[in-house]
């Protein structure tokens, strides 16, 4: 009997090490050993991946093509002018571009908007050493939701390719998840709404930025741990490289400002977003960062259950902001035990109140360019990429 952590130690080692190096996808004979549909054939670093048929598979859905190659692109425009030249045979837009939709169905492409099972966010970091304590009040949380014009956002800057989304189950579907009270807009869009809630906490409007002039514990003062003199200044790190992610940030700036809210905007690609914004306590000096932004596809795709202990639950694996409420958590574990959806409505009620992040627009997974003749798969809305689907019609 193999039992020996010491081993089960090495053996991961092993695999881990194995993961890590990249420059031997291709050539580790590790991944050599598939039951897949495609083997890789080659992989380089730059994210060129060259997929090949494997011919011993006898699985569903045999591979119908038998090379496929993946290609990386540095920015949306790159791809766009691949599309344009004709040289690849599926790709993606962006929402900005379907005003060009004919140029593209010119070349012989058909322009396929694929939605997904997701919902978008701008987390809070709850332990940020110079925010976190205003980030903590829920009528701060309360003020910045209110200058989200989500509405204006899903029409102007996504060109009606993306749908509002007021709290943590997806909103582009309909589903028996969805509670009432997310699906009315706990907060609408108002910042006259957002900057009275300041204002009836202790803050006064100074050089055009909300500043706490009556600190305190009490109903009328900004709130426990909230110094005299706090500017409300934000900034987020946001993922880089998409237009239409830029020009949403930028109308998000300019409402917050009408609020008297500073929000100022950094941009990184997006694996340097997601390492620089970790989980972290206030003494880290990684814990400087006080909003991110990693949803230019949508921040977050579930299974098919959209469950949350990942994501909102205390100290769960993927809750960047730390944010932390028993009460939630105890409906998160609810939601998970219960064969009744009213458990997962009422979480879903529950978050759409407390914001444990800025809730935003979901946009279409992506905006899909597919060569004429190309089918015989279907988008999946859980963003599940199967080309052993992919085959040549005509």
């Amino acid at each position: 009997m193999w039992d020996k952590a010491g081993d089960a130690k090495k053996d991961w080692t092993y695999l881990n090490d194995a993961a890590k190096n990249i420059n031997g996808y291709a050539t580790n004979a590790l991944w050599k050993t598939i039951s897949g549909p495609y083997a890789v054939k080659s992989f380089s670093t730059a994210g060129k991946v060259v997929l090949t048929a494997n011919a011993k598979y006898d699985g569903g859905e045999k591979p119908g093509i038998p090379t496929v190659n993946l290609l990386p692109f540095t920015t949306a425009d790159a791809e766009k002018n691949a599309l344009r030249s004709g040289s690849v045979d599926y790709g993606y837009i962006e929402a900005t571009d379907l005003d060009q939709k004919a140029s593209f169905t010119a070349q012989g492409y058909t322009v396929k908007p694929w939605s997904g099972w997701a919902i978008t966010y701008m987390p809070y970091n709850f332990n940020n050493p110079s925010m976190g304590a205003v980030f903590k009040q829920l009528y701060a949380r309360q003020a910045v939701q209110r200058s989200i014009d989500q509405a204006g956002l899903s029409k102007v800057i996504f060109n009606g390719t993306a749908v509002p989304g007021y709290g943590p189950i997806p909103q582009a579907q309909t589903s028996s998840f969805l509670s009432a009270t997310q699906k009315s807009d706990p907060y609408p869009f108002s910042t006259s709404a957002a900057k009275s809630l300041l204002s009836g906490h202790g803050w006064t409007e100074q050089g055009g930025v909300m500043t706490c002039t009556g600190p305190g514990t009490g109903a009328a003062q900004c709130g426990e741990g909230v110094a005299k003199g706090t500017r409300f200044q934000m900034q987020v790190l946001s993922q880089s490289g998409s237009t239409v992610t830029d020009n949403m940030m930028s109308a998000i700036q300019s409402s917050l400002a009408k609020t008297g809210i500073k929000f100022s905007i950094k941009t990184a690609p997006v694996n340097s977003v997601l390492s620089q914004t970790p989980q972290c306590t206030a003494s880290q000096s990684i814990c400087k960062w006080q909003l991110s932004f990693f949803g230019t596809a949508g921040s977050w795709y579930f299974p098919a259950f959209p469950t949350g202990d990942s994501l909102f639950q205390s100290k769960g694996g993927a809750n960047f902001g730390n944010y932390s409420n028993a009460d939630v958590d105890k409906l998160i574990s609810a939601s998970t035990t219960s064969s009744s959806t009213q458990a997962i409505q009422d979480y879903s009620a529950a978050l759409a109140k407390d914001l444990p992040v800025i809730w935003l627009p979901e946009p279409d997974y992506q905006i899909s360019v597919v060569k004429n003749g190309l089918g015989g798969f279907s988008q999946d809305p859980l963003a599940n990429f199967h080309p052993a689907q992919w085959k040549w019609t005509s």
